[in-house]
């Protein structure tokens, strides 16, 4: 049932314009081209006091989270930051458009936590959606047949570059799974309250990439040098620093905190809980589609090979799927409604 509070037009259009900042996400963190870690790092620093002031204004106007609300939004935010820093890995490896692709693994993930935590019944498709989707998950990660022709090295830690691009990209999407799955919950428990949860997230993403910078990287926390050399990757990026962080890329960052993370995020969850799910479901798909198909080809030149194209086809049409949109289609057709 559709919410009605509010104009519904005011709902598309805060919807619309936080799809495209999610579109642009992956190239924004490509242009600004920091170390991943610390891309999410500043990513969710600007993002967070971007929210402040309106998350203060939220909580005197409709009071301050309870606790079951404050835990559920830090919980989603450690898994988000999981998501975010594989994320950063993986649009360096196999490019910002097919990260975008991978990252919609979450299908699958958030009916199944739902099933065995929640005890929610699923729909017999998905046990066929699910495998469908993995086999899209790696036709499209390059995996097969290798990746389109993005230019730098084809090993990393002597793994095929698509090989971990794609586990990258696939840990990111069952990690957004978790945060969707556990802010769907945090929702429900605070009704009407959305940017105190993103300020929440924002702070507790900042735990993965700080333990990856710490534990996992030689680069730690790198202001100064970024991760390509002259748009590609070095060809030994396991050691090789990229080129020097200058004022653009300080833009695109500042871009990416701003509006690719704190108003996309808050934009999405505002437009969802007032429009048609399977409108919301619809208008999500253009992200992805837009970003691999048009965006990161314009931007970067990244061109998937045939194998990836039938690969991303295989993804968008489960996601389609699984979110009701054929059914939708069908019942319009069958009805003549408009």
């Amino acid at each position: 049932m559709v919410n009605k509070s509010g104009s519904t037009g005011k709902a598309y259009l805060i919807l619309i314009i936080g799809i495209i900042f999610l579109a642009f996400s992956a190239p924004w963190v490509k242009q600004s081209n920091f170390d991943p870690a610390t891309s999410v790092i500043l990513r969710c620093s600007i993002g967070a006091l971007a929210l402040l002031p309106f998350a203060i204004r939220e909580a005197k106007k409709l009071g301050p989270l309870n606790k079951t609300g404050v835990i559920l939004s830090l919980v989603a935010g450690l898994f988000l930051g999981i998501d975010f820093t594989a994320w950063n890995y993986s649009i360096y490896y196999v490019g910002s458009g097919i990260a975008s692709i991978l990252l919609n693994l979450q299908i699958i993930i958030l009916p199944a936590l739902a099933f065995l935590i929640d005890k929610e019944r699923v729909p017999r498709s998905f046990f066929i959606i699910a495998p469908i989707m993995i086999l899209g998950i790696v036709l499209s990660g390059g995996i097969i047949g290798g990746g389109g022709e993005t230019g730098g090295p084809t090993t990393i830690h002597g793994m095929p570059i698509a090989l971990l691009g794609t586990l990258e990209g696939s840990l990111s999407g069952i990690c957004y799974g978790v945060y969707l799955y556990t802010s769907r919950k945090a929702t429900k428990v605070n009704k009407g309250q959305f940017i105190q949860p993103m300020l929440l997230a924002s702070i507790s993403q900042l735990i993965a990439p700080a333990f990856v910078m710490l534990f996992l990287s030689h680069r730690g926390f790198d202001v100064t040098h970024g991760v390509m050399v002259n748009g590609v990757l070095p060809m030994n990026p396991e050691t090789t620093l990229g080129d020097p962080i200058t004022g653009m890329n300080w833009f695109w960052m500042i871009v990416l905190g701003v509006a690719g993370q704190a108003m996309a995020w808050t934009f999405v969850q505002y437009g969802s809980v007032r429009l048609n799910s399977t409108i919301v479901a619809g208008l999500l798909l253009l992200s992805p589609i837009s970003t691999v198909a048009i965006i990161s080809v314009v931007l970067f030149g990244e061109i998937p090979n045939f194998i990836q194209v039938i690969g991303i086809i295989i993804v968008l049409a489960a996601v389609a799927y699984q979110n009701g949109l054929l059914n939708k289609l069908r019942g319009v057709k069958s009805t003549g409604e408009p």
